[in-house]
């Protein structure tokens, strides 16, 4: 016995020497010290934390939400434009204007789009009115249901969440009117490609931090949600600048045809717009921690719904559906039936014997 501790001891005072050697080889490798400064440097940090919180994965939903509202929210705005001008050259010009605030590459395709669209809806302006609010909805509750999930906080109840996106809904309107007669104003300018780049972040920057602080149910103060909106929105309209260069060199997306090169293209810009929205969440929540500000329309931590994993609820359901044991049940007919000839047989064994 006690050899066999003593060995155990040398066994681990050799595990241990061997780690010390290997810590030191590597704090001796050149580059070393560099490498650990790199790593230890705020931006890595927060893109290690963005990679492990799995935060792209939000990205790809909010992304694919956003496609599936766009079409309703034009039609649905271009339906009340058409209702309040009754001018088909303002008409015109509001679309366009509309229209700018999606990449410059996808434009020509999306004004066909559109036309041919509403060419053929008939009432179909009507129902866009409608598809307009339940798209605020889907967009923000999507929003809404990922900044929960990196706060790691709780939902509003249904009602409050439907309230909440159209609140945020008539923000977005007003953020995109701002940004369309920003840039209108900015092409006046010799320089207007920077004065667009700088009211257009100022703007975008706005625009996340209302993001920011209100769409989740418990959130920040708006100063303290502002060094990732600038973070965010700063990236956005950087990338904005260089997509068309990302397009060029991919070689277009038309290659399959009008329609798949419009898909894709979209695809790809709300994606990478999706995740630097949320780049700038996540590096609110390394900076700040857990939130306690009450977001817009927040509902009271009894009445909040909790982000449930998937598998947690489907265990819960499967319990449910299954019988509960009544500890003073009656027995089932065939066990009275075995018990029955149990008996007998005892009796006729006694009765021969």
């Amino acid at each position: 016995m006690a050899d066999d501790r003593r060995e155990g001891r040398d066994h681990r005072r050799g595990q241990h020497g061997r780690r010390a050697c290997l810590a030191h080889r590597e704090a001796a490798r050149p580059g070393a010290e560099m490498i650990r400064a790199i790593k230890s440097w705020l931006p890595i940090r927060v893109l290690a934390a963005y990679g492990q919180s799995q935060a792209s994965n939000y990205a790809s939903a909010l992304a694919f939400t956003c496609m599936l509202a766009m079409f309703p929210l034009m039609l649905g705005a271009l339906s009340l434009i058409g209702y309040a001008i009754r001018d088909p050259g303002l008409e015109a010009k509001a679309e366009a204007l509309i229209i700018e605030v999606f990449p410059t590459t996808a434009q020509p395709q999306l004004l066909d789009a559109v036309h041919g669209v509403r060419q053929s809806a008939g009432w179909l302006g009507l129902l866009s009115l409608a598809g307009l609010l339940w798209s605020a909805s889907s967009i923000f509750g999507t929003m809404e249901f990922a900044l929960t999930q990196i706060f790691g906080t709780k939902q509003r109840n249904l009602v409050r969440q439907k309230l909440m996106g159209l609140v945020m809904m008539i923000l977005l309107v007003i953020a995109v009117g701002i940004t369309v007669a920003a840039n209108a104003v900015a092409a006046l300018f010799p320089l207007a490609w920077v004065t667009g780049f700088i009211i257009g972040s100022a703007v975008m920057v706005t625009l996340l931090s209302l993001l920011y602080r209100f769409v989740p149910n418990r959130s920040f103060e708006v100063r303290d949600v502002l060094p990732g909106a600038l973070l965010a929105g700063t990236l956005i309209e950087v990338f904005s600048l260089g997509f068309p260069l990302y397009v060029r060199l991919a070689g277009g997306f038309n290659t399959y045809g009008a329609q798949f090169g419009l898909f894709f293209l979209l695809a790809a810009w709300f994606y990478v717009v999706s995740e630097l929205i949320l780049f700038g969440a996540v590096f609110n929540e390394f900076r700040l921690g857990q939130p306690v500000t009450k977001g817009l329309i927040a509902s009271p931590m009894h009445e909040s719904r909790e982000v449930r994993k998937p598998i947690e609820v489907i265990n819960e359901d499967k319990a449910s559906d299954q019988p509960l044991s009544r500890p003073f049940a009656p027995p089932s007919f065939a066990k009275r039936m075995l018990g029955h000839l149990a008996v007998f047989r005892r009796r006729k064994r006694t009765t021969t014997t």
